[in-house]
């Protein structure tokens, strides 16, 4: 079930969200995306195949409202954002089926996934290069921005043609990449490789990489602002021990 709370006209927008995946790199992301824009919640998704949460609001340590498994964040750019803060535990058809009808009701344009991958997948692991899969003619046909953008896109060479890889450790991403194709929905997944730890930087690499594609904050490349980090990243390991241990 999706719930928005405000009757706020989505058309032409795009929709962001991330595919739980190793290192949970794009949840990271839309973490910053959702700080820095200054994004507020305006509703929220429920389905069975995601394990239930509820806590405090991560972005704000004076607020009273209460975060969930999914929810959609928005603010004065045309993207919407969908955070999911737990893992699938069974057939994502539902999901699937149920996110596409709310995009095709709201005339949502396009779709991009945030994820990421196994870093030992990658030939050459000291590589930052963000890599890419595309349904969105209007990016696979602008030479121009993919030469500025520096993506390499996820594809392995089979005799005389080439065929899209799947994105190893990825979650969902390449099932609903699959899909949205299927419905004819233009899509775009972004990914980097990366391993299980304090991934900040890989979610800054991600993040830096979709802004310079989207330009939602401008003077980012010349370093003129600093990222703001939600509070909740204070607690990535936990509180501190106490001191009765010792």
């Amino acid at each position: 079930m999706i719930k928005i709370l405000e009757e706020i006209n989505l058309e032409n927008y795009t929709l962001i969200l991330p595919s739980v995946a190793v290192g949970n790199i794009g949840q990271l992301c839309i973490d910053l995306l959702i700080s820095n824009l200054n994004l507020h919640k305006i509703g929220s998704l429920w389905n069975s195949m995601f394990l239930p949460i509820c806590g405090l609001n991560p972005y704000d340590k004076n607020s009273n409202s209460l975060c969930t498994t999914g929810d959609f964040y928005i603010g004065t750019y045309n993207i919407i954002l969908l955070q999911l803060r737990s893992p699938y535990i069974g057939n994502l058809n539902n999901f699937f089926d149920e996110l596409t009808q709310f995009i095709q009701h709201k005339k949502i344009c396009k779709i991009i996934i945030l994820t990421s991958s196994y870093d030992y997948e990658c030939i050459n692991r000291s590589e930052t290069t963000l890599r890419y899969l595309s349904s969105d003619n209007f990016l696979l046909n602008n030479e121009k921005l993919l030469k500025i953008l520096s993506w390499k896109r996820h594809i392995k060479n089979i005799k005389d043609s080439i065929e899209e890889c799947y994105i190893s450790g990825g979650g969902f991403a390449n099932s609903f990449y699959e899909h949205l194709k299927s419905m004819k929905i233009p899509c775009t997944i972004l990914f980097c490789y990366c391993s299980e730890g304090d991934n900040v930087s890989d979610a800054l690499v991600l993040f830096n990489g979709l802004n310079k594609w989207l330009n939602l904050i401008s003077d980012i490349d010349n370093n003129s602002i600093n990222i703001k980090y939600p509070p909740s990243w204070e607690y990535f390991f936990g509180n501190p021990p106490s001191s009765d241990i010792y």
